[in-house]
């Protein structure tokens, strides 16, 4: 049972993680190539791809944490 929810848990985090790797590397990609975008308006656009990522990354880790720890099941018991 704890196999399914821990590959339910990277397979979903990992293709949201995949998105927002591809925006920030096209984002970025985008800003190096034309001159046309003002540097604070790129770096304000780098940092709104980067927070929710590194939000993300984080909520995956304690999701499998929690999963690994056997959380889930010791709250079934209440």
């Amino acid at each position: 049972m704890n196999k399914k929810k821990l590959l339910g848990a990277i397979l979903s985090g990992g293709f949201i993680i995949i998105y927002f790797g591809a925006l920030f590397l096209l984002f970025t990609y985008l800003g190096i190539t034309t001159k046309d975008i003002p540097l604070p308006l790129f770096i304000v656009m780098i940092i709104f791809l980067l927070i929710p990522l590194i939000g993300i990354i984080i909520a995956l880790i304690s999701r499998i944490e929690e999963i690994n720890n056997g959380e889930e099941e010791e709250s079934k018991k209440y």
